[in-house]
């Protein structure tokens, strides 16, 4: 199991922890490291596919996020084409928090906070297999690689641009922030599978995601997904 310094740590105040609940997502506390997501994560449902979804919770600038993404979640999502045995959810929040005037304010300062909410632009007007597309793309560097990105793969990105453009970040992150807000997680990326988020499952996740993921849709739907990582014990609770 990885350590704990092996994610961007929650260093903030835990006010940020009490933000209402969205009429989108109810959640249970099961205990401190377990929670039950019980909401509405449909992106791109098609018909008469299984669904196993999965919760991201990231912040731009963090490391450990930005390997995760590009060496774990992005693969398995797009070049083993998961995509369409999950309902994704990317909530690019993370470690941030709102202050007294209601303000985000980001772990990583103003750079990331600006980041973030290019991503949260992104997850607006595109679809899951483009916002990730862009967005594991965007995460292989610091800088906003928006129009990289999009000419790569060859996605109109006129309308996030119109989004950061037009409005505050406060303003296009505050539904992350509410939605970020009800679970209580170590570090960042941490990552709720089948709308359960446990601490140390999302550990074993960042490391093993595809794996992990092919065993728990083996598990749930008694059903094999192709090119599924061989010869790795996965425990499947």
């Amino acid at each position: 199991m990885r350590i704990l310094p092996f994610v961007c740590l929650f260093l903030g105040l835990v006010g940020v922890a009490t933000a209402k609940v969205s009429d989108s997502f109810d959640l249970y506390i099961l205990n401190r490291n377990r929670t039950t997501i019980n909401g509405t994560l449909q992106h791109n449902r098609r018909r008469n596919t299984a669904k196993l979804p999965v919760t991201l919770y990231y912040e731009a600038l963090c490391p450990y996020c930005m390997q995760f993404i590009t060496e774990q979640l992005g693969p398995s999502m797009l070049k083993q084409h998961r995509m369409r045995f999950t309902d994704l959810k990317l909530l690019p929040f993370g470690n941030a928090e709102l202050n007294p005037s209601g303000n985000v304010v980001c772990q990583h300062g103003v750079e990331e906070c600006e980041l973030n909410a290019w991503h949260g632009c992104i997850l607006e007007h595109h679809n899951a297999v483009e916002s990730l597309k862009l967005i594991s793309c965007m995460m292989k560097g610091k800088k906003n690689r928006l129009d990289i990105c999009g000419t790569r793969y060859q996605i109109d990105v006129e309308d996030v641009r119109n989004c950061k453009e037009t409005r505050s970040v406060d303003d296009i992150l505050k539904k992350y922030a509410k939605e970020s807000a009800k679970i209580s997680f170590r570090g960042v990326p941490a990552v709720a599978l089948d709308n359960v988020y446990d601490a140390d499952e999302s550990e074993k996740l960042t490391d093993n995601f595809d794996a992990i993921f092919c065993a728990k849709y083996k598990k749930k739907f008694n059903k094999n997904l192709s090119n599924c990582p061989k010869n790795i014990t996965i425990d499947t609770k």
